[in-house]
């Protein structure tokens, strides 16, 4: 998509604006013309079904409407704030020549990230590499400050809950300094970056929304003949492929190495494939060069049936939706066919040169978390596990005798205990199993622990190994009424009761402070269906009066839950 395309889409917003999803509040607060910035980025939404409501703070005025509670920026009550402060090498200006307008800066975005409380990425200033200096750049007067005002920022991030960093120097490597500045508009519009600069901020801005809003990618489904190997298994056997030292083995070799980065750092992998189970599990046992190995993939479907039907298949087997899946495909012919049988799955367009497909996949903006946690890195063998498990349940006879020979554990973290990393992370991604779908960032469960809200999660383990901290409770107390504002689990865990096992807990707890009454909504979603029945079946009573489709619940809390 290019950057007309992007403008024309948000010049649609006002014919839009009646209809459509509800607004997403975006504050924008720059030292620079910012338009075309709002119109772009604004423009990304639009094309994603996301109607933007953009607050734009006057030009050069940020400091006023930083420091003015009373100020729109407040007012919008943003689920996002996007913050660029550039330092131009080629101008001189307050952030080069005045330590106190640095400092007064970097107070009132403390005092701004403090009084918003929802998530405000800071882009950092591109450092002046290209300088009078020559090689000596580091010794440039204006390299220097503007690498304290980046340093300054990320002392700050570390003390600033929901200040998130965004390394602006990221892109200006990938797109050329000589590609992202813009003189003359710098000069005679105070616009100093160019258009594609500004569309490729905002790709990395716009992967920043779709995090919070639970959108991300979790899962790439590969093609293996010409995909992950170059040539056909079936005809060249598994030591017959293109793999390995030499070209175009190599570039094959490498597209494995930059998959398994990925698995590593919590996304899931899973074959679809037209071949024989057995040419594929040759190539796994035999071939010295294969960097992937089976347990890397969550689910394996090589056969003759339709790719499609095969996805649909992974995505039940593994719990997610469809509209979280990458389809990665060298046929152009499967590609178009499973847009058209999938069209909520992402397709790239792949080059048929393989040295070509690590670029192709880095540049994909899909797969971006707000947070790297613990529970992300170990998500690949957890998903190998699964399949361990799967294979208990062919042999079990019912429910309760595959739960029983699991032999769950549930390790409950409340308060302070929890890891409010993870716990802000499933609010954001928990689509399924998630009864109110609210999101909330780390500095709303701090705000929420501060206020004397109940904050309850556990990790889950079974003989086969851990799933990690999957499940979550935010109770606020009104005392004696506990409201449970947020109950969710991750789909990983589905089917297993462990639901039940940790609300009988909560309610233990809550007994015990005094709570006599539990409340509790059901916010149905199109894909939240998996929890609509869990209020009801944990014991609590419909109440009359819900409004816009919302279930209202109620249960008394005794000292014995019957759902233990």
């Amino acid at each position: 998509m290019d950057f007309l395309a992007y403008l024309q889409s948000y010049a649609k917003i006002k014919k839009s604006s009646a209809k459509g999803p509800p607004p997403f509040s975006i504050n924008m607060i720059t030292n620079f013309t910012d338009d075309v910035l709002e119109k772009v980025l604004g423009g990304m939404c639009l094309l994603e079904n996301i109607h933007p409501m953009i607050t734009r703070a006057p030009y050069k005025q940020y400091h006023l409407v930083l420091k003015d509670a009373s100020d729109a920026l407040y007012a919008s009550k943003s689920d996002i704030s996007f913050i660029f402060f550039d330092i131009n090498p080629y101008q001189h200006g307050e952030f080069t020549d005045s330590p106190a307008h640095v400092e007064e800066t970097l107070s009132d975005i403390r005092t701004y990230c403090d009084t918003i409380k929802t998530l405000v990425v800071m882009s950092l200033s591109p450092l002046p590499y290209n300088s009078p200096y020559g090689h000596f750049f580091s010794d440039d007067p204006l390299f220097a400050r503007a690498k304290e005002w980046n340093d300054r920022l990320t002392a700050l991030s570390k003390e600033v809950s929901n200040l998130y960093l965004f390394d602006t120097n990221m892109l200006v490597y990938r797109c050329g300094e000589e590609q992202v500045r813009d003189m003359r508009g710098s000069y005679a519009f105070d616009i100093p970056f160019t258009n594609d600069f500004f569309v490729a901020l905002c790709h990395e801005w716009f992967a920043c929304i779709q995090a919070i809003r639970g959108r991300s990618r979790k899962c790439i489904v590969l093609d293996l003949d010409n995909t992950l190997w170059g040539g056909v298994v079936g005809e060249t056997g598994p030591l017959g492929i293109a793999l390995g030292p030499g070209y175009p083995g190599i570039a094959f070799q490498n597209f494995q190495r930059t998959l398994l980065r990925l698995w590593e750092r919590g996304i899931i992998l899973a074959i679809a494939s037209k071949n024989n189970l057995a040419d594929v599990q040759e190539v796994f046992k035999k071939n010295p060069h294969f960097i992937l190995k089976e347990e890397h993939f969550a689910a394996l479907r090589a056969n003759w049936d339709d790719k499609s039907d095969n996805l649909t298949a992974i995505a039940q087997e593994l719990n997610i939706g469809t509209d979280s899946m990458v389809f990665i495909d060298d046929s152009p012919l499967e590609r178009e066919r499973m847009r058209k049988e999938h069209p909520e799955v992402l397709v790239p367009e792949f080059s048929i040169a393989p040295e070509e497909y690590v670029r192709t996949l880095l540049s994909l903006k899909v797969f971006h978390q707000m947070s790297l946690t613990e529970e992300d890195k170990k998500k690949g063998r957890m998903y190998a596990e699964e399949r361990q498990r799967t294979a208990v349940l062919k042999h079990t006879k019912n429910k309760k005798e595959y739960i029983a020979e699991l032999g769950i554990r549930l390790k409950v973290f409340a308060g302070a205990d929890n890891d409010i990393a993870r716990v802000s992370q499933l609010t954001q991604k928990t689509n399924q199993y998630n009864l109110t779908t609210r999101r909330y960032s780390e500095a709303d469960i701090r705000r929420f622990l501060k206020e004397g809200w109940h904050v309850y999660s556990a990790e889950v383990a079974d003989k086969f190994g851990e799933y990690g901290i999957v499940i979550v409770a935010l109770i606020a107390p009104e005392k004696p009424v506990a409201r449970l504002d947020t109950f969710l689990m991750s789909c990983r865990v589905m089917g297993r009761d462990v639901e039940f096992a940790f609300l009988a807990y909560l309610i233990q707890r809550l007994y015990a402070a005094g709570y006599r009454r539990m409340t509790a909504s059901f916010i149905p979603t199109p894909k939240n269906i998996p929890s609509k029945n869990f209020l009801p079946d944990a014991g609590f009573t419909e109440k009359k009066g819900g409004t816009k489709g919302t279930k209202e619940y109620a249960l008394l809390i005794k000292a014995h839950h019957g759902h233990a």
